[in-house]
């Protein structure tokens, strides 16, 4: 046999280079960063320019390979490949190339053969589509089939792929539209021959495809790109999908509201798939709308989303879906529409979608209604102006009076505070329109409602009384006398005989006691403000004065009798007297004493037995710091201790603005404070914090018997009291009571053992008398119990008695609890008013810490931080004291006049109170209070400095000697540190 037989040769491989820069190119188009795509682009394209001189060959296999690459699955292959695609054919057939013979017709049958459906399983199938949809897209957008050379079949044929692709895939529908619409405008740029234009649109048509929401688009760019084009007929009434006839068809176009749309014989099919991106139709149609309302022929915007979103999108019957565009779309108008476009957004349809999505967060579209919330802030926000438009779409007809209650969220309220004047002045009106007209006839919904739009006129004080701070601000006081003379209005003057402005329903009694509460909150806001401070609550109380007199809307709250008017009539003298001196320069006493008498008067307004008195108590406090200037001194002291009676019972209440109108005042008239002004300050704090201290401040008279009943019940508390509140003179004996009493903390545990003990024993008692009347015993009880004939029946006259006992002891109980809660409501009232005259005390030590008769507080503040039981009485007391001796510093020390006696003893006071065991804080404030006595006295005199250390020595000797003082150690290490540092200058 041969040797072959035996040793088979090799077959011999045929050489094959492989380009590896290429296929490195290929790779990078696919990459998913654009960088890298981009130069894979550039560097494929640079190889066929003309001084490449590429080959036939090499051009096809290129134009294969990028056609092909269309198709891939992969991310990012399409976008860079279609970009390559694009450039390359730009660059091989724009330019002449003589010895070229690769002509568009060979480009075009690779397009068609690479995009062939062929593949086997559908995701193949959806691939080559979007591979024929992208090539086309190369196609038309390097323009070469522009060029003069290119056959117009070649169009007509490039064309009949796309709308082919479009009708028989409803999922690439939208996309093949796009790129159609496009290249309308590209035909424009480029101007080109209306036959383009006019071809695409029939091949439109014939694919039935022109009433789609892409055929509306594509229509509506040659209207605009091309007027004068021959369009097909009888597509649209005029030519013109926005014609109004025409509203109808496009709103069913533009929500695909049907699986199929019958388009002459044929069916077309929808899209089939939701996409959850608007569709770019909506874009085209709604930049067309018209602004105005009057423009005959095409629709405007109001009408248009009226018409196809508000009753299409969010009709009730339209699925989630649907709603989900209808917010995209609204989002989008919010966000890029004009200032007319966004003020027609707030439909019937869609504000009660939005409000019952935003209403319950597990709704479907929950997320797009906050969304569309937030986008609304934004642009009033954005745009303060626009916040009329959006509360008046939000609560007015189409929308909820309590929206912010019905969605439980802020949107009026944040809405309403972003409001610049002009929508303000819109605003206000409306909101008091809808407190006359509520939009419910139910009193109980109407109230509620009442009550929110009270509220959001509340919102908008807050938000614009910090503006009278700066003049550089936009200025408010129109607007916020307009919201104050709405409050009062229905506040005051609730009834009318006017049928056309009653309130419907009328107000109930708590609906305006409601009102008149957002009148104070209001002033309380408006105080921080110098501007308005005293400005708004003048204007409030003329307001009421002008109504009161004209009826103009009926009958005021109360009954005003002569003295009463007398009353008001000269205070308004003295307002109107103040007025005209605070033109001619505004002080701050002038414009404090404006806000006293406005307060007061709206007191006297609320129905104040006290505010009558106390407007003469101000008017004879005016005529003397206001009248002539020679008064003498001794009757502005009397009328400065009048003022802090005044102010003090303003404090008494619990209210912040009383409060803080307090405040205000006081600090305007604080250096002008008596000893006698002060001591009533300082009495309030040494007034026991019970029902007792309540009695005695308040001079309340209750009937004999109850002061019986409380005597006896309160026995033990009082001698407590007693202990814990020592009277002035007895201060050399507080060392015994102190040391009954030590360990603060531990006092609050005792009270409350005390009180449920006493609790207890009430229970226990009542059960008792109950057991009594009834002639039975407890359950626990049966065990040890006998036989008796209890259960037999009883006669008429037995059951009286028993009824007699029982409703005896059932009032004894009742009498017995209101006691209790009596003791209660006393303390809190007490505790309350303490801390009103401590905020008063420290507006007096910031503003008249050099005076020497501040010093007069000092042991009272000190007995404060000791005896409290709350916490936050005593902490503020040592604030206070600690703010005086930080302000004592230098040159501020306050000044001796001639006798230092009362200064000593203020000294030796200190050190007693020094020897009291307390809280920690008590020693150091005992400390600080002494060190500030001793600066007065060295300042006044240094050689007093020895009478000074003899007092320390003596303390120092007690605290050595005697059990019973319980000086801490750092008040004598206080006292060394001040030594050390004071020793140069006594010797100077």
């Amino acid at each position: 046999m041969p040797p072959s037989f035996y040793a088979p040769r090799k077959r011999r491989r045929e050489p094959y280079n492989v380009d590896v820069k290429l296929v490195e190119i290929y790779e990078d188009l696919a990459s998913e960063k654009d960088e890298i795509r981009l130069k894979a682009a550039q560097g494929l394209v640079s190889q066929f320019t003309p001084d490449k001189n590429p080959a036939d060959d090499q051009i096809k296999k290129t134009l294969q390979r990028l056609f092909r690459g269309l198709c891939s699955s992969r991310k990012a292959a399409r976008i860079g490949f279609s970009i390559a695609l694009t450039e390359m054919l730009t660059q091989i057939f724009t330019v002449k190339r003589e010895d070229s013979e690769v002509a568009l017709a060979d480009a075009l049958r690779i397009w068609e053969a690479q995009s062939n459906n062929s593949g086997e399983t559908r995701q193949e199938q959806r691939d080559y589509h979007f591979g024929r949809l992208f090539g086309a897209e190369a196609i038309l957008k390097s323009a070469v089939l522009f060029e003069a050379s290119v056959p117009f079949d070649y169009w007509t044929k490039v064309l009949g792929l796309i709308f082919e692709l479009a009708q028989k895939k409803p999922w690439l529908r939208e996309e093949c539209g796009w790129i159609i619409y496009r290249c309308v405008y590209d035909l424009s740029v480029r101007k080109m021959d209306v036959k383009f234009l006019e071809n695409t649109l029939e091949t439109l048509c014939s694919h039935d495809l022109a009433k789609t929401p892409e055929g509306v688009a594509v229509w509506l760019a040659a209207k605009d790109m091309f007027p004068d084009a021959k369009f097909p007929p009888k597509v649209w009434k005029h030519d013109d999908p926005l014609d109004t006839k025409e509203r109808s068809n496009l709103s069913k176009i533009m929500k695909e509201s049907s699986a199929e749309e019958d388009q002459g014989e044929k069916k077309l099919k929808t899209s089939g798939t939701w996409n959850s991106k608007l569709h770019f139709a909506w874009d085209a149609v709604i930049s067309r709308t018209t602004e105005s309302t009057k423009s005959k022929g095409r629709l405007s915007f109001s009408d248009f989303w009226t018409e196809v979103v508000d009753n299409g999108l969010f009709a009730s019957a339209s699925s989630d879906e649907r709603k989900y565009w209808g917010f995209l779309l609204f989002n989008k108008v919010l966000n890029e529409g004009t200032p007319s476009q966004a003020s027609n957004v707030f439909t019937k349809n869609l504000v009660r979608c939005l409000t019952n999505q935003l209403a319950v967060e597990d709704r479907y579209l929950h997320r797009m209604a906050v969304k569309a919330s937030k986008a609304i802030q934004t642009r009033v926000s954005n745009e303060p102006g626009f916040a009329a438009a959006a509360v008046g779409g939000l609560m007015g007809t189409a929308g909820a009076v309590n929206f912010d209650q019905a969605t439980k969220t802020k949107t009026i309220e944040k809405i309403v505070a972003d409001a610049n004047r002009e929508a303000l002045e819109d605003i206000v009106p409306m909101f008091g329109k809808l407190l006359t007209h509520p939009g419910a006839s139910d009193e109980k919904v109407a109230a509620s409602n009442r009550q929110f739009i009270a509220g959001s006129l509340l919102s908008i004080v807050r938000a614009k009384a910090s503006t009278g701070n700066d003049d550089s601000e936009e200025d408010f006081q129109a607007v916020l006398e307009q919201i104050l003379s709405i409050l009062v209005r229905f506040a005051y003057f609730p009834n009318t005989d006017d049928a056309s402005t009653a309130p419907q329903p009328a107000l109930s009694q708590a609906t305006q006691e409601m009102l008149r509460n957002r009148i104070n909150s209001s002033l309380n806001s408006l105080l921080t403000s110098p501007k308005y401070a005293a400005a708004i609550p003048y204007a409030v109380v003329k307001q009421i004065r002008d109504a009161i007199k004209s009826e103009e809307y009926g009958k005021f709250i109360i009954n005003m009798d002569d003295k009463l008017q007398d009353s008001v009539k000269t205070a308004f003298k003295s307002l109107k007297k103040l007025s005209s001196k605070e033109k001619k320069g505004e002080t701050s006493s002038i414009s404090a004493f404006k806000l006293l008498y406005s307060m007061t008067v709206l007191q006297v307004y609320n129905g104040d037995p006290d505010a009558v008195s106390m407007l003469d108590e101000l008017e004879f406090c005016y005529s003397k710091f206001m009248g002539e200037k020679d008064s003498k001194k001794e009757d502005t002291s009397d009328a400065s201790d009048a003022l802090v009676e005044i102010l003090l019972s303003f404090a008494s209440k619990q209210s912040q603005l009383f409060r803080r109108m307090s405040e205000q005042v006081f600090g305007a008239f604080a250096d002008q404070v008596t000893e006698n002004g002060l001591e009533s300050l300082i009495s309030i704090l040494e007034a026991k914090e019970s029902l007792a201290g309540q009695q005695e401040m308040f001079e309340e008279q209750d009937d004999d018997e109850d002061v019986e009943e409380v005597s006896e019940n309160d026995e033990d508390d009082d001698n407590e009291d007693d202990e814990d509140m020592p009277d002035a003179d007895e201060m050399d004996s507080d060392v015994e009571v102190v040391e009954a009493e030590d360990a603060s903390d531990s006092e609050e545990e005792e009270e409350e053992e005390e009180e449920d003990e006493e609790d207890a024993a009430e229970v226990a008692d009542f059960e008792a008398k109950l057991a009594a009347a009834l002639g039975t015993h407890r359950g626990d009880k049966d065990l040890n119990a006998e036989e008796s004939d209890s259960d037999a029946d009883m006669n008429d006259d037995e059951m009286d008695a028993v009824d007699e006992k029982l409703a005896h002891v059932f009032r004894a109980r009742r009498q017995a609890t209101s006691q209790q809660k009596d003791k209660k409501n006393a303390r809190e009232n007490m505790v309350n008013f303490k801390n009103r005259v401590l905020d008063l005390l420290e507006i007096f030590v910031k503003k008249c810490h050099s005076r020497l008769l501040t010093l007069d507080l000092l042991l009272p503040l000190l007995r404060l931080s000791r005896r409290s039981s709350v916490k936050q009485i005593s902490s503020k007391a040592n604030n206070v004291l600690r703010e005086y001796t930080k302000l004592c510093k230098g040159s501020a020390v306050p000044e001796i006049d001639d006798d230092s006696k009362p200064v000593w003893e203020l000294l030796r006071s200190i050190h007693k109170e020094a020897a009291h065991s307390g809280p920690p804080a008590h020693a150091t404030a005992t400390s600080q209070a002494s060190l500030l006595v001793v600066k007065v006295l060295v300042a006044h005199d240094k050689a007093e400095i020895a009478g000074v250390v003899d007092v320390y020595a003596e303390t120092r000797k007690n605290q050595l000697c005697s059990t019973k003082c319980h000086v801490q150690p750092s008040f004598f290490t206080d006292w060394n540190n001040w030594c050390v540092s004071a020793s140069k200058q006594l010797k100077n």
